[in-house]
């Protein structure tokens, strides 16, 4: 019986090494409280689920990805207990959306990547319900101050990112280094960041990008881990969250922007078989000018299973 059990548990794990993967799912989860339970504002908590396959339009020169993503997203001022609108140093903000989006990865690996987003911000974006479910259900707190929230606007927004490998002669085996870029343009958020990503493998040979699990490669190889490291100068020219419509002021508290910020992302991405897991520290500098408000740290958890 013992060994029946164990065959059958052991069932999926070998159909899909004897398949090519196509097919992923997947849940991410972004909160504050992943770094620190003092430095619990700004950005507060984000979530998650996406789905990816592969096109059957991919040839052996590039493959083809097509995602879907649905999320939220919930903002805060750092003091969250006080009903008057002086005391916010950020506007409180839900974001609640639906993307497609396509990725091409070229032999050469390159990555480029475009994506198309519906979604709301403000009050129809649930995420006052959603925080105060959460800070009741884990003994948080009441949160005061949704009723200054930025108002209902519509989010429609369209992306891109692009990478290339740079500095092939210092890589090997087992580093890696690309240039990265990433651009939106919505009425939700517009901004155009750059950096450079760096992996380093912490067992075997680097899986080359195109069919690494950092894209979503959806490649062939079984096991992948290694740390990766991406700082970018972000340049941003609206915000919605901060500055709300940009085509009525019904939003009573609102901000400028702070155009030019940096951001650090650092994590760890692990593969085994069908099972990617993923963890990630992530830090940006002020966001807001003639504002209290400092720069802020969330860390990021990310699982998915491929098929």
């Amino acid at each position: 019986m013992c060994r029946k059990n164990l065959f059958l548990l052991l069932i999926p794990t070998l159909f899909w090494s004897q398949q090519k993967p196509n097919f992923e799912i997947g849940l991410q989860l972004e909160n504050d409280s992943f770094t620190s339970t003092y430095n619990d504002f700004y950005y507060t908590n984000g979530l998650f689920a996406f789905a990816n396959y592969v096109s059957s339009k991919s040839t052996s020169e590039k493959k083809i990805i097509h995602g879907f993503q649905i999320g939220q997203q919930i903002y805060n001022p750092r003091n969250v207990k006080s009903v008057f609108p002086e005391d916010h140093n950020r506007p409180f903000a839900g974001y609640l959306f639906a993307e497609y989006n396509r990725t091409k990865m070229y032999q050469s690996n390159q990555v480029f990547k475009m994506s198309l987003g519906l979604g709301r911000i403000g009050p129809d974006s649930k995420a006052e319900q959603f925080q105060d479910w959460m800070h009741e259900t884990f003994g948080f707190g009441e949160i005061l101050g949704w009723e200054y929230q930025i108002q209902n606007l519509w989010a429609v927004q369209f992306g891109t990112e692009y990478s290339f490998p740079v500095l092939n002669r210092i890589a090997s085996d087992k580093i890696d280094f690309h240039f990265y870029s990433q651009g939106e343009i919505g009425t939700a958020f517009t901004g155009l960041s750059m950096g450079s990503l760096a992996r380093i493998s912490l067992s075997k040979s680097l899986t080359p990008i195109q069919n690494s699990n950092f894209y979503n490669g959806l490649g062939n190889s079984k096991r992948e881990f290694y740390l990766y490291v991406l700082p970018k100068i972000n340049l941003q020219f609206y915000d919605a969250t901060i500055q709300g419509s940009m085509f009525t002021d019904k939003s009573e508290v609102t901000f400028d922007l702070k155009p030019i910020r940096f951001k650090g992302e650092a994590g760890l991405k692990f593969r085994y078989n069908q099972y990617n897991i993923a963890c990630a520290f992530k830090y940006t500098t002020d966001e807001i000018k003639n504002s209290s408000a400092i720069g802020y740290t969330f860390g990021s958890l990310e699982f998915s299973y491929v098929f």
